[in-house]
């Protein structure tokens, strides 16, 4: 079934149906294209008197009236959850009603449990941070000065990196901390949910880590880290590759640079453990 907003002459938006039956309950000042138009969900966002609220497609609302909703999650058929913004302040929902953040907060990421990546969703309150679950737990040991979405929330591993007083380092889903605080932390491996492996720095020097925090290779410079473009850990022959691309407007050595760093490997050589006593006897 496609659907169409069409517009009163006192600029009124309403839907239809390719029957040209009338979808919307009524008529608004706005409708959001995404979702139910766009064939997204079955959900919308309409707009009336400044306030928002999400309707389904048998006329139904789903949503209380708020300042601002998202399309983000519910209505682009992402998850069963949406963002809304209420006097300044965000909060997640769910379809059913229910308010899945314990509070309103300065800020709520779209990131994680809203856009579908996870169940995870890291808020804002007061210039402090921290991450909660879908059932309101809050999954870092403290409120931090920010936490980073990479890794856990975005649902690309089990691990995540906040900041403290200037310095950074990675908890796990379990408010565990398995690194000491460094000044910089890569992402790329351990935290985006590539190796076991991660490489941090403090004060210009630079090694390879392993996941419980061991470090594993010689101390290195690396002044371009910011300008890293790719991580490749071989977890195997202890190898990491490290690609920096640097963003100027002129073409030098540096563009393209490919820094190889040796590790020792905690595991090298890791193959798939058998147990023979689970086989069928023959």
């Amino acid at each position: 079934m496609k659907y169409e907003i069409r517009e009163s002459e006192d600029g009124k938006k309403a839907i239809f149906d390719e029957t040209g039956k009338q979808i919307s309950p009524g008529w608004y000042d706005g409708i959001w294209l995404d979702g139910l138009i766009r064939g997204e969900s079955r959900y919308y966002i309409a707009r009336e008197d400044g306030k928002e609220a999400i309707f389904d497609r048998d006329g139904k609302q789903i949503s209380q009236w708020y300042d601002w909703i998202y399309p983000d999650g519910l209505v682009r058929g992402e998850s069963e959850y949406y963002l809304a913004r209420k006097d300044g302040k965000m909060a997640i929902f769910h379809k059913d009603g229910r308010m899945i953040t314990l509070d309103w907060y300065d800020y709520v990421s779209l990131y994680g449990l809203v856009n579908g990546q996870s169940v995870y969703y890291d808020v804002d309150e007061g210039n402090k941070s921290a991450i909660f679950d879908r059932y309101g737990h809050m999954i870092t040991p403290e409120w931090f000065d920010n936490v980073y979405i990479g890794g856990l929330v975005r649902g690309e591993s089990k691990y995540y990196v906040a900041k403290k007083d200037g310095k950074l380092a990675i908890f796990d889903e379990n408010g565990n901390q398995i690194s000491q605080w460094f000044d910089l932390i890569c992402f790329h491996g351990l935290v985006y949910g590539e190796s076991d492996y991660f490489i941090a720095c403090n004060r210009g020097s630079c090694a390879v880590y392993y996941k419980d925090g061991r470090k594993v290779s010689e101390d290195f410079s690396l002044k371009d880290i910011e300008d890293v473009k790719e991580i490749t850990f071989n977890e195997n022959l202890g190898i990491v590759k490290i690609e920096i691309l640097k963003i100027d407007f002129e073409i030098t050595e540096d563009n393209g640079k490919i820094i190889t760093i040796d590790f020792n490997p905690v595991y090298p050589f890791k193959e798939e453990i058998i147990d023979y006593t689970k086989l069928l006897n023959i």
